[in-house]
């Protein structure tokens, strides 16, 4: 006979075993991509309020907006509506639909031949991407990983020192929601236009 502690340890394995079949079929049959252009704007606000040396707190507020209190001021990014729209919101949505957090999808472009096939050459950019699963707002996934990134600060790592870097005049931002699935990709360039 079965006892409490194994009947325990069954329904933690089903538990886990119906989350993992709900996660995994997050998507479903006729699903389409959407871009989350309210969930967009919000990520171009969070960036400029850590890049202009202010904090995201966890109830999305910034605290010392363009003040420099928290790290090195540098100027707000503008944001580029063609990258947003020609080369952030397509990869979000290549890799929303591709189940991909990263940089490369095998047979895809690198970041360099996304912007250059769209006509912008700048030699400096660089990308940021974000990535969650939620059947919440987009916009929690934007914040959440825009502080992942920012608590990058201490150790210097990729993503915080590509919004800290002075060299990037302007950001495409894109947010796809795929089913459960939301990609957050900032593509970070030399250039305003």
């Amino acid at each position: 006979m079965p006892t409490v502690r194994t009947r325990a340890a069954s329904l933690a394995t089903v538990l886990a075993l119906l989350l993992t079949l709900v996660v995994t079929m997050s998507v479903t049959a006729g699903d389409t991509p959407t871009r989350a252009k309210a969930a967009e704007r919000y990520a171009l606000s969070l960036l400029n309020c850590t890049r202009t040396g202010g904090k995201v707190e966890a109830d999305g507020s910034c605290v010392g907006r363009g003040s420099g209190r928290y790290s090195a001021y540098r100027k707000p990014l503008r944001l580029h509506k063609n990258i947003s729209r020609k080369v952030a919101w397509p990869w979000a949505k290549a890799l929303a639909v591709n189940d991909v957090c990263g940089h490369t999808i095998a047979g895809k472009p690198s970041l360099a031949v996304r912007l250059r096939n769209k006509g912008f050459r700048a030699a400096v950019m660089g990308e940021n991407v974000g990535c969650g699963t939620t059947s919440s707002s987009a916009k929690s996934v934007v914040l959440y990983t825009h502080r992942l990134m920012q608590a990058e600060q201490s150790s210097r790592g990729g993503h915080w020192k590509n919004i800290k870097d002075p060299d990037y005049k302007s950001v495409g931002i894109g947010v796809a929601r795929y089913g459960l699935r939301v990609r957050v990709v900032y593509e970070f360039y030399g250039r305003k236009y």
